[in-house]
């Protein structure tokens, strides 16, 4: 199955596949080992500076090794916000390309997002869009109300949800609804109703949920069934990451640092299969 593939199946049967950002090979082999535990499709993306820092050849190359070993990974380019970042991604391999065209004016962005789609569909690449911008950053704010991070940001409207997918063509649409990136004091609270009411606008094109670390359950089992069919996850997996790090470097005078990364990827793939579990697509493989 391609990336096309897995998203109906997503959206006829009522799940999300997780989309988990990669930085260094341990991070891959624990999503990929989450994935065989669980038996199911993942989204393996990285950033542009993620991509740089491995190589996106290199990324294309060693998540091929996996699907030749029969693993289910969709590989995502994640918050592009240069069509050159996209083109790379596009010519190494990528099977799924997300340009952010968030912080920039509304018709640039549409001529970018076009163009970007029209040179994807012709080899059955993906394309993501996003209109309005996801606020916050991958990282702990762990003194900050997430109330005050949504507020910087506009929710997504849904009729210029329609008009930019109408022009653009995406497959995607990557809706801001209460979905702040990073981790904050309290739970992240999803405006459900403005969600369906993004669904009834585009009710043909896939819909991404941003930030998926630290949102409310319960919201996110709602979700996905209203329409939600791919949800990031970043944050949690660094925390785990680096916490289990730390742990490790405090207590162990070892400097093959090798042998001190099974424990932690060991953390980083619980993350992984927690979120799988949530997002319901255990066992679909």
């Amino acid at each position: 199955m391609n990336a096309k593939d897995w998203f109906t199946r997503a959206k006829n049967e009522k799940f999300a596949i997780g989309a988990f950002n990669v930085g260094n090979l341990e991070t891959l082999e624990a999503i990929v080992a989450a994935a065989k535990a669980k038996k199911a499709p993942v989204i393996i993306e990285a950033s542009p500076g993620e991509s740089s820092f491995m190589g996106y050849k290199n990324l294309v190359d060693l998540v091929q090794n996996y699907k030749d070993e029969g693993v289910e990974i969709i590989l995502n380019l994640d918050h592009a916000t240069e069509f050159e970042k996209v083109k790379q991604a596009f010519e190494a391999g990528f099977d799924y390309l997300h340009f952010d065209g968030g912080q920039i004016e509304f018709e640039e962005d549409v001529q970018i997002a076009k163009q970007i789609v029209e040179m994807a569909h012709p080899k059955g690449i993906m394309v993501e869009g996003e209109v309005d911008h996801i606020t916050g950053s991958s990282a702990l704010h762990t003194g900050e109300k997430v109330a005050s991070e949504q507020a910087k940001g506009n929710y997504s409207d849904p009729e210029k949800a329609r008009e930019f997918v109408y022009r653009t063509g995406v497959d995607t649409y990557a809706s801001f609804i209460g979905n702040a990136h990073g981790l904050y004091a309290d739970e992240k609270r999803l405006d459900l109703n403005r969600l369906k009411d993004i669904r009834k606008a585009i009710p043909n094109t896939f819909l991404s949920l941003h930030g998926g670390s630290g949102i409310n359950h319960e919201d996110i089992r709602s979700a996905i069934e209203i329409g939600i069919n791919k949800i990031n996850v970043n944050t949690e997996m660094r925390s785990a990451y680096r916490k289990e790090l730390e742990e490790q470097l405090e207590s162990s005078e070892e400097v093959a640092m090798y042998k001190l990364y099974p424990e932690i990827m060991e953390e980083v793939q619980k993350v992984v299969e927690d979120k799988i579990d949530l997002f319901g697509s255990t066992g679909k493989v």
